[in-house]
């Protein structure tokens, strides 16, 4: 499959919830955030591969627009951190170094997360256990089913609910900051489990300490979900790479 194949595709086979070519776009959206919506989402769900190129010209064509809306899309998308621009080469699909994951990414992630959810231990009213609940149960669902991309959409979705609820405008607009970075660190990392099952259950220990209040257990959870699990799940690649390394010398 050519190149243009392969974004065509990826464009076309974004989740349902993403503004796709030929359909009627969200409202209040301008034309250049529904594009960059879609790319958007086949980016954090793998379909659009870091590295790949995104060619303004063949993105106008798929979308059947100007180039205009095409450029508003790729310069949202690069204030996301999820394109990169090079001067004279073009745009393509940022990566995350895992360097940067663990050492950045992460922590920030970690920081943010332990002030806004120490907000609400102990004190989370029904109807946000009710939704947190929902997105494990889709979880596993999605387990069930082999689906990483939901299971990844779920997963987000259980943060940002748990975040929006703190109240805390500065930790809500940080998570949201970050939030297409972490669904991209997601689609690589979440397929590496060994059961996809896990990820519910981690989400289970956390909702359970969340209920209870116990602050210094949920912090202890939380780096451990949020970094220890991580750094174990890249630890397993960088191992698989040395062993191809050894049995191809």
């Amino acid at each position: 499959m050519t190149t243009r194949g392969k974004a065509h595709q990826a464009l076309t086979h974004a989740p349902t919830t993403a503004w796709t070519p030929g359909s009627k776009r969200p409202p209040h959206a301008s034309l250049g955030q529904s594009i960059a919506n879609s790319l958007r989402e086949a980016i954090v769900s793998g379909s659009l591969l870091p590295g790949q190129q995104l060619k303004q010209d063949m993105i106008s064509s798929d979308f059947n627009v100007s180039p205009a809306p095409v450029r508003e899309a790729l310069r949202q998308l690069e204030s996301d951190g999820l394109v990169e621009h090079f001067p004279n080469r073009g745009v393509f699909v940022a990566d995350i170094k895992e360097d940067e994951a663990l050492r950045l990414l992460l922590p920030i992630r970690l920081l943010l997360e332990s002030y806004a959810l120490q907000q609400i231990a102990g004190q989370v009213d029904e109807d946000l256990l009710a939704q947190l609940q929902i997105q494990i149960e889709i979880m596993q669902n999605a387990a069930d089913d082999g689906d990483v991309a939901r299971i990844n959409a779920a997963d987000a979705r259980f943060h940002e609910l748990a975040v929006e609820a703190s109240g805390s405008t500065h930790a809500i607009q940080l998570w949201h900051s970050i939030a297409p970075r972490i669904r991209l660190q997601f689609s690589r990392l979440t397929p590496r489990q060994a059961d996809l099952h896990h990820v519910a259950e981690e989400h289970e220990e956390l909702l359970a300490v969340l209920r209870t209040g116990d602050t210094v257990r949920l912090d202890a959870v939380l780096e451990e979900h949020i970094v220890g699990i991580s750094a174990r799940l890249m630890g397993q690649e960088a191992r698989s790479t040395e062993d191809d390394t050894i049995l191809s010398a």
